[in-house]
């Protein structure tokens, strides 16, 4: 066809809501994964400040959560830290509560600061967190937060909410009586201490968490002892790192290289090779989408 016959003709498709593939803007498949994220870093430090203030004018009632979410810096986006998952730093000042609801999106938390007497209440069961507690509230159970220390907690959330959103599959529902009644007290399985899951020593180890309770989110607790590293290849799987105690450096292929401290959170997406290096003992929590991936048969490593 001469470019005056096509030109009427692709407005006819475009008309009819059709588009020819073999007239694309940009390919469709590609040789090898092309991530459009970033390897980003939030510091918790800079997160407490900008809650503190926010905290004078924000009332716990005015938000379903008070808390600054880690968006990764592309172009276009407003919400996700990496491709399926969201992280955010959260907290609850002294005598508050985070009135409860539920959703299809799972969640976890994983505490930094916290005194006794915070608790997330999940479908009626009172579970404390102390630092270094990541907390579960799998899909559909009822959760709320209480702060009824003397100090203002905090903690980072990372749920699967870009995933759900992307299947168009998002239900939420606020508790009917605001904060739910607590029926229940005692060991929750929902509550995981980092330190006392790893076990004593001071030994490299790994130890994957919650198999099965969160279909979607992979979670590993991770121990480097002082000069350790650790080497992860490329791969389809897209990280999260918050560091728990210690400190440890994160190097990303293409340059990026950053040093973590306690609380502080660094996504790497996928196909970006990248190794972790402990400069003081630390304790890690990684943060994957490899459940979600491996249940649909896309977890590659080059």
């Amino acid at each position: 066809m001469s470019q005056d016959i096509r030109a009427p003709y692709y407005g006819e498709l475009g008309q009819l809501s059709f588009s020819p593939g073999w007239a694309r803007p940009e390919p469709a498949m590609w040789a090898a994964p092309k991530p459009k994220f970033k390897p980003a870093v939030w510091r918790f430090a800079a997160a407490k400040v900008a809650l503190d203030r926010a905290a004078e004018f924000v009332p716990i009632e005015q938000a379903e959560r008070r808390n600054l979410i880690m968006v990764n810096p592309i172009a276009g986006n407003f919400y996700a830290t990496s491709r399926n998952i969201v992280a955010a730093y959260q907290m609850v000042k002294a005598g508050e509560k985070a009135r409860s609801h539920r959703h299809t999106a799972a969640a976890l938390r994983l505490v930094v600061e916290a005194k006794p007497g915070t608790y997330t209440v999940v479908d009626g069961v009172r579970v404390d967190m102390a630092p270094g507690d990541v907390v579960l509230t799998p899909s559909w159970c009822w959760h709320g937060h209480a702060n009824e220390s003397d100090a203002a907690s905090h903690w980072i959330d990372f749920l699967d909410v870009p995933f759900v959103q992307h299947t168009e599959a998002m239900f939420f529902e606020p508790h009917p009586a605001g904060f739910e009644k607590i029926t229940g007290n005692g060991p929750s399985p929902y509550r995981i201490p980092a330190r006392e899951t790893l076990g004593p020593g001071k030994e490299t180890k790994a130890v994957e968490i919650a198999k099965g309770v969160m279909p979607t989110i992979g979670l590993h607790l991770m121990r480097l002892p002082s000069g350790a590293r650790r080497d992860v290849p490329r791969t389809t799987i897209n990280h999260l790192y918050a560091v728990i105690s210690g400190k440890a450096q994160v190097k990303a292929e293409g340059g990026s290289s950053e040093t973590l401290g306690v609380g502080d959170v660094m996504t790497v997406p996928c196909w970006h090779a990248h190794a972790l290096e402990a400069e003081a003992d630390a304790i890690l929590l990684r943060v994957t989408d490899e459940p979600l991936l491996a249940k649909a048969g896309l977890v590659k490593t080059a």
